[in-house]
């Protein structure tokens, strides 16, 4: 393995004087290498504290050697279709990154293949998982340096009034946890079904992948047949919730509706990730001190939503250029960046074990659940074919109406990924 680093080489100016006029002349020689990134993180995104803090400390290092020549694009499908018309043209920046978008698959020629630049010290610095997405055909095409963890949340409270003690480990009992929230008339389970179903669908496929063969299912990019066991005996319990264990707001209902009702009490648990957690400490949504009540947890047998997102690309025509920009990347995913990326934006860092005292302490918490989980799954959004994805909203009150069977829902998802 080779890592590749650009010295500080800045030369010394060199003063000459002309014999004519007998004039001293400075001539001024600076073996500055530009690299170009166009970033989103501009304007109200998220990461755009993040970037201007990182691109200073980089600056303050490497600037007498490396120039990162900035394009502002605000909008991620404005970046995005930006990226597409430059690799029309055969004319990709040195590096980007999409925000977990794949543009991997569609512009893989105009890459650079990363893997013989990535040494065991850089590949500790993310997941297997992380690396995973970011390679094809075993070559890495991406630098990770963040990642999605996703659990579910529920109220301590709620449960301590239903003589619930800790999390369900297996769906068995977790359904029986269910049932002694109803009989202390407590309404089990915050539901979707519009825009996806996201919270719904959360639910879906951690029951998918409580088995190695459902974990690879839900690892599958773009899968085109849904009519497996694990599928189906998931749709099954799916139905069985809408139709036992929710709000009559689920069916019809957008994740706001799922929010509020667990931010209100009525429900004991719900699915997200912990982008959620700041809404629990925000007075105008939630009672004050609501953040106390809530607990975090893995899925029935121990699984979690634990997978990588789409890192850094590089696409430098020139092996000084490719010596900056990999000088560049390395920063930005070092485990600084990623620790600061943490308590700035929220976003889980793609290094296993890496917390902060800075953040709430549920983030830290979801976090060790991501890392001891005993399957780790990827989240349907990220996988499956959009029109699929749109077909869930179709299907899902069908499904909880008791209108089409599990059979049906699976063929139902299967004939719109054959569309494909």
């Amino acid at each position: 393995m080779k890592t590749k680093k650009v010295m500080a080489t800045v030369l010394s100016a060199v003063t000459a004087l002309s014999m004519a006029g007998g004039m001293a002349t400075t001539v001024k020689a600076d073996d500055v290498t530009e690299i170009t990134f166009p970033t989103s993180w501009v304007g109200v995104s998220v990461n755009t504290e993040w970037f201007q803090d990182r691109l200073e400390a980089f600056n303050e290092e490497y600037g007498d050697s490396i120039k990162v020549n900035v394009e502002e694009i605000a909008g991620d499908q404005n970046y995005v279709d930006k990226l597409k018309v430059l690799y029309s043209s055969n004319s990709l920046p040195d590096t980007f990154s999409t925000g977990g978008y794949n543009l991997i698959d569609s512009m893989k020629d105009q890459l650079v293949d990363l893997t013989d630049y990535v040494d065991d010290d850089w590949k500790k610095l993310a997941t297997d998982a992380c690396w995973d997405v970011n390679s094809r055909d075993g070559k890495i095409y991406g630098i990770p340096y963040t990642r999605q963890v996703i659990g579910y949340f529920y109220n301590k409270d709620l449960f301590a009034q239903a003589g619930i003690e800790k999390p369900a480990k297996t769906w068995d009992e977790f359904f029986e946890q269910c049932d002694k929230l109803l009989d202390a008339g407590i309404t089990p389970l915050s539901m979707d079904t519009a825009d996806s179903g996201w919270v719904t669908s959360l639910m879906l496929g951690a029951m998918i992948g409580e088995s190695d063969e459902g974990e690879q299912f839900m690892n599958t990019m773009l899968p085109t047949d849904y009519n497996t066991k694990e599928f189906i005996d998931a749709a099954t319990r799916i139905q069985t919730m809408f139709q036992k264990y929710t709000t009559p707001d689920a069916v019809g209902g957008k994740y706001e509706n799922a929010a509020s009702n667990f931010f209100m009490g009525q429900t004991a648990i719900i699915a997200n990730g912990p982008w959620m957690i700041s809404d629990f400490y925000d007075t105008s949504m939630v009672e004050d001190g609501f953040a106390d009540k809530v607990g975090t947890a893995m899925y029935p047998g121990d699984v979690m939503y634990n997978s990588g997102k789409i890192g850094f690309n590089v696409a430098s025509k020139d092996e000084k250029t490719l010596d900056a920009t990999l000088t560049f990347v390395k920063f930005l995913t070092n485990e600084e960046s990623q620790l600061k990326m943490l308590e700035i934006t929220g976003d889980i860092p793609a290094m296993e074990g890496l917390t902060s005292d800075n953040v709430k302490p549920l983030v830290n918490e979801v976090i060790a659940n991501g890392d001891k989980a005993a399957h780790s799954i990827n989240d349907f959004q990220s996988l499956w074919y959009a029109n699929v994805v749109d077909e869930i909203s179709i299907q899902y009150p069908l499904l909880a109406q008791g209108e089409i069977t599990p059979e049906e829902f699976a063929q139902a998802l299967t004939d719109a990924a054959q569309k494909n």
